[in-house]
C-alpha cells in the first residue's frame, strides 16, 4: 500500500508541477471523517522538494522525493489525528493567544510592517482567515504535543553514566590556545614597504614592546581595539600557517612574522588548554537534558501511535 501511495504521489507531484491551476485534485488519505488531498500533500512538501532539487539529481532525487512525500503524508495524518483529539476532548485556545502569535510573527519577521505581511499573504493566495487558521492549528498541535510530554521524567545516574561511556568521542576537546594577533594587510605594488613595516613591529616586540599596545596602534583588523585579543582557538580551525605557529608557542611567547596571501601576522599566546576529555561531572547536567528530551520525544511518539491505533485511516 505504501509503495502504491508513493507512486501515486510521485505522479501527482510531477503533473502538478507542470500543469495549470485548474487541474483536478484527488484524495490521498481519509483520517476518521477528514480528507487529506494531494494538493495538501503537494503544498506541505514543496519547500522540501525545492531544497532536494538543489542537492540531488536523477534517480537519487526521485528516491528522495518519494521518501519526502511519504513523510509528508504521514505528518499530515498525525496532524489531523492530533487536531481531532483536541476537538473531541472539547479543548479550546483563546482567540487572544492566536492574535498574539500573529502579532509576534509580524513583529519578528516583518519588522512590525503589517502592509508587508498582508502583501505576503496575497502573494501566497491566502486570506487572513486562512492564515489565522493555520496558526491556530500549529498552536494546537504544539500545545497537545507538549501536554503529552511535560510530565516529570526522571533519568537514573546509571543511564547518564552509560550515555557518557558510549559517547566519549563527543566530549573530547582538542588543544586550544588563547591568542592575540597583529595583522598588516598586503598592498600590491607597495608590498615590500608593508612587509618591512610588519617586520619592524616584530623587532619592537623582541625589544620588549607590549604586544597589546602594538596591536591597538597598528593592527588592521576588527580585534585591534581589544589589543588583538581573540577567543579560544581550537587546533586545526584556522589557516595552516597560523595554526602551525600558534600551537608551537608557549604562554607569553610571540611568533616571528607569518606571511599569508592576505597579509602579515604576528601571534602571541596568552594561555593554552591541552587536549582532554571532559569529565562526567563536567557534562552530567547536559547529558541529563539530552536523555530527558529523548524520553519526551518517545512519549510523544507513543501517544501518536495510540491515536493511529484508535483511528480509521485509509490511504488511496
Amino acid at each position: 500500500m505504501k509503495t502504491f501511495v508513493a507512486l501515486i504521489l510521485a505522479v501527482w507531484m510531477a503533473i502538478a508541477a507542470q500543469s495549470a491551476p485548474d487541474i483536478l485534485d484527488g484524495v490521498a488519505a481519509i483520517v476518521n471523517s477528514n480528507v487529506i488531498t494531494y494538493s495538501e500533500v503537494r503544498d506541505y512538501v514543496q519547500p522540501a522538494i525545492q531544497q532536494l532539487q538543489r542537492q540531488y539529481s536523477g534517480e537519487e532525487l526521485r528516491e528522495k522525493i518519494r521518501a519526502t512525500q511519504m513523510d509528508a503524508l504521514n505528518n499530515l495524518i498525525d496532524r489531523t489525528l492530533i487536531l481531532h483529539e483536541f476537538n473531541s476532548k472539547g479543548y479550546t485556545i483563546p482567540d487572544t493567544i492566536i492574535e498574539q502569535q500573529i502579532n509576534e510573527i509580524i513583529a519578528n519577521e516583518y519588522g512590525g510592517d503589517r502592509t508587508a505581511f498582508t502583501k505576503t499573504l496575497q502573494a501566497q493566495k491566502l486570506t487572513y482567515g486562512q492564515y489565522r487558521e493555520k496558526i491556530r492549528e500549529r498552536t494546537v498541535i504544539q500545545a497537545m504535543r507538549n501536554r503529552k510530554s511535560q510530565q516529570e521524567v526522571v533519568v537514573s545516574p546509571h543511564r547518564i553514566e552509560e550515555y557518557y561511556k558510549h559517547h566519549l568521542d563527543d566530549y573530547k576537546v582538542k588543544d586550544q590556545v588563547k591568542l592575540r594577533m597583529i595583522f598588516i594587510k598586503k598592498a600590491g605594488a607597495d608590498d615590500d614597504a608593508r612587509r618591512a613595516f610588519a617586520q619592524s613591529l616584530v623587532t619592537k616586540l623582541e625589544s620588549g614592546a607590549k604586544f597589546e599596545d602594538l596591536a591597538k596602534q597598528y593592527s588592521e583588523d576588527a580585534d585591534a581595539k581589544r589589543g588583538g585579543e581573540r577567543d579560544w582557538i581550537v587546533r586545526d580551525t584556522i589557516q595552516k600557517e597560523l595554526n602551525d605557529a600558534a600551537f608551537s608557542l608557549k604562554p607569553s611567547q610571540h611568533s616571528k612574522l607569518i606571511e599569508t596571501a592576505a597579509g602579515y601576522y604576528m601571534l602571541k599566546v596568552d594561555d593554552v588548554k591541552p587536549a582532554h576529555t571532559k569529565t562526567l561531572a563536567d557534562v552530567r547536567d547536559n547529558i541529563e537534558k539530552i536523555l530527558i528530551q529523548e524520553q519526551r520525544a518517545r512519549m510523544q511518539e507513543h501517544w501518536v501511535r495510540d491515536l493511529r491505533a484508535k483511528a480509521f485511516i485509509k490511504l488511496f
